[in-house]
This record gives structure tokens, sequence and C-alpha cells, in this order.
């Protein structure tokens, strides 16, 4: 991997970026929508969960920075829907950030966040998966989207 940040601490990077978005870069600011960023938390701790619970169940890693060590390529539960669900529920997690914050420019936090861990994470471990399941691999990216 190139990095060996964990990706909650991007989750952090990004929360800070959008609070100084927040501040520094006010587009349009709105009050805290907690209809909206609550349902999202929800489903961002769930899929989390249900994530780390379908990889635990296969008795393969979890660690973001030993792909190599991958038992079994896990394409059942939530990895039916989404490749990357842990990560796609880090998403949700910014997303109801944007709802908290009350502001639009926060969004770019997201920006940062998707453009970093595809570059720097998702698109390793898919080398990485890819050279260890082959076809098989291949076959479920061309079935499940990266994200949702």
């Amino acid at each position: 991997m190139f990095l060996k940040i964990p990706p909650p601490i991007f989750v952090v990077i990004a929360l800070l970026a959008m609070y100084g978005c927040k501040l520094f870069l006010p587009l349009w600011q709105f009050n805290t929508l907690w209809i909206i960023a609550i349902p999202l938390i929800i489903i961002a701790v769930v899929s989390g969960f249900l994530a780390v619970l379908a990889l635990t169940k296969a008795d393969t890693t979890i660690s973001p920075f030993m792909p190599q060590q991958t038992a079994r390529l896990v394409t059942r539960g939530i990895y039916q829907y989404s490749r990357n669900p842990m990560y796609a529920s880090l998403l949700l997690l910014l997303t109801a950030a944007v709802f908290i914050y009350g502001e639009l420019s926060t969004i770019l936090g997201i920006v940062l966040f998707i453009r970093v861990i595809n570059h720097y994470q998702i698109k390793p471990e898919e080398k990485v998966l890819l050279t260890l399941f082959g076809e098989e691999y291949a076959q479920y990216c061309r079935q499940v989207r990266r994200w949702f």
C-alpha cells in the first residue's frame, strides 16, 4: 500500500477540512438537519458492522494494510452490493457531517476523502485482489459497484 494511514484517520482529516470549509469558505448555510444525519449515521454504523462481520465469518483479513493476506474473496452479504462497504460506511458518516455542519462547502471534504481513498487504498487493494483471485475478482468487479 502507498500509505500506512488507517482510513478512519482520513475521515478525521476530512472532518477537519469540512470544518475549515464551514469557517473559511461558506457558500450556503442551512440549519442542521438531524432528521437526515441520524439515519445516515445509523446506516453507516450498521453497514460497517455488517462488512466486518462478513469478513470475520469468512476468516479473512479486515486490515486495509494487508490485502495480500486475504484468504477468501467475500462476495456475499453486504459485499454483493458494494465492493468496499467499510469505505462506503465512512463516506456515509462524512455525508451525515455535511447535514450536521449545515454548510454546502463542506462537500469538499467528501470529495477529498473519495479521491484519497480511491487512489491510496482502493486501487492498490484491487490490484492485489486481482493478483490473488484473477478472473473471479474481475467478474466480481464487473457485477458489483466500487462504492454503492
